[in-house]
């Protein structure tokens, strides 16, 4: 007996580890019996039938996926007005159906690539019914009725909520809601979208080069313009300095003349006052500024010498 309680005590301890498993925290066991899904372990120690029973681990956190552009694939929607966007995206999403989560990636199926496809299509559609514009002004508002907002309610709607959204009471649409609801929704997967996040709306390449052309040449003829609208509000300023030198030039020509008559009529008054108190010398002063102005330079004057001319000069001799 004693020869038998080692090998028993190994066997139990044997049969213990490898009936024993542990779920970390953040990740559940999806429990199989022959391939077939018999229950879901939560984090913590749990056993199962060795031989019999096998555990997948699944990762249970919040999962981020980015939107192929960031491989280098462009995914080019079109607007209502036939213009393409190349929208890059990311999606959180999570696993709330472990058991529908698994048959999915059992049968070989990529459920980021499901998901993407789903996703792409939704947001194609609502980006189909706007104009660029209001794309760009969109991206990650808060409001319900957001792009962002729609498409997540949407993709984690089941059929039956999008029909019962739906007023049409046509049986016709009612089911063509359903069948695309059901093309739409990523309930089938085990999988519920958190959160949808435009991280960058761009034109393509192609015609990104050729808007920057475009903005280019509306900058040049800009510059064009306000060179051309400088040249004529320098001419424009220049003419009103002319003009307001010209009219201060004017003035100061008239203010000139005015003095210039007022000092000749006071010049006129005083020669006058002058002839009244003494004639002769009036005239003697009168005759030498004749002189002055008659005797400059090599002119040459030919006067008789007994013109009136000379009258002073005369007495001058005589005396």
């Amino acid at each position: 007996m004693r020869k038998l309680f080692v090998p028993i005590v190994l066997i139990l301890i044997g049969v213990f580890f490898s009936s024993a498993y542990v779920i970390e925290e953040g990740t559940r066991g999806i429990v199989l019996r022959f391939n077939k899904i018999i229950g879901l372990s939560e984090p913590g120690l749990h056993f199962k039938f060795p031989g019999m029973d096998n555990v997948k681990i699944v990762d249970a956190k919040i999962k981020t996926t980015n939107s192929p552009n960031n491989v280098g694939q462009e995914q080019k929607f079109r607007t209502r007005e036939n213009k393409d966007l190349v929208v890059d995206y990311f999606v959180q999403w999570k696993i709330v159906d472990f058991n529908q989560y698994y048959e999915t990636i059992s049968s070989g199926n990529s459920i980021e690539n499901l998901l993407l496809a789903r996703l792409n299509g939704c947001l194609r559609a609502e980006i189909e019914k706007l104009n660029i514009i209001d794309v760009v002004n969109d991206p990650n508002n808060s409001a319900d009725n957001s792009i962002v907002n729609r498409v997540k309610d949407i993709l984690n709607s089941t059929v039956q909520e999008l029909v019962k959204s739906d007023s049409i009471e046509n049986h016709t649409n009612k089911d063509e809601k359903a069948l695309e609801g059901n093309q739409a929704s990523i309930r089938p997967f085990g999988i519920e979208v958190i959160d949808i996040r435009l991280k960058k709306v761009n034109f393509p390449q192609e015609m990104s080069n050729s808007i920057y052309e475009k903005m280019k040449v509306d900058r040049k003829n800009v510059i064009q313009n306000q060179h051309f609208e400088g040249i004529k509000k320098a001419d424009e300023i220049r003419a009103e300095t002319i003009l307001e030198v010209t009219k201060i030039l004017s003035e100061a020509e008239r203010q000139s003349r005015s003095i210039r008559g007022e000092g000749d009529a006071n010049a006129i008054k005083l020669y006058a006052d002058a002839f009244g108190k003494d004639i002769e010398f009036f005239s003697f002063i009168r005759r030498l500024k004749t002189y002055e102005r008659s005797f400059t330079g090599n002119d040459i004057v030919v006067i008789s010498p007994d013109s009136e001319f000379f009258k002073y000069m005369k007495l001058k001799s005589d005396n």
